[in-house]
């Protein structure tokens, strides 16, 4: 994503994806190395469904949390 789209982002990112892990614990890990690769430096983990050789995983990705200098304000 271009930066200009991330200015006009007014709190957080979510996200869905079904990720092959061994287990709930290796969901959650994975999950946060996915936020933290995508370049989100704080997130969430909204909901998370372990199947036995899966997870359904919603997350949420802060572009810009209570306080922040919010890049949509200078538009």
């Amino acid at each position: 994503m271009g930066a200009a789209v991330f200015s006009r982002i007014v709190d957080a990112v979510d996200l869905e994806t079904v990720l092959l892990c061994e287990s709930e614990a290796e969901a959650k890990r994975l999950a946060m190395e996915l936020l933290k690769e995508l370049g989100f430096k704080q997130g969430d983990i909204v909901a998370l469904e372990f199947t036995g050789m899966s997870a359904r995983v919603r997350l949420r990705g802060n572009v810009y949390k209570p306080g922040d200098h919010y890049g949509w304000l200078e538009q």
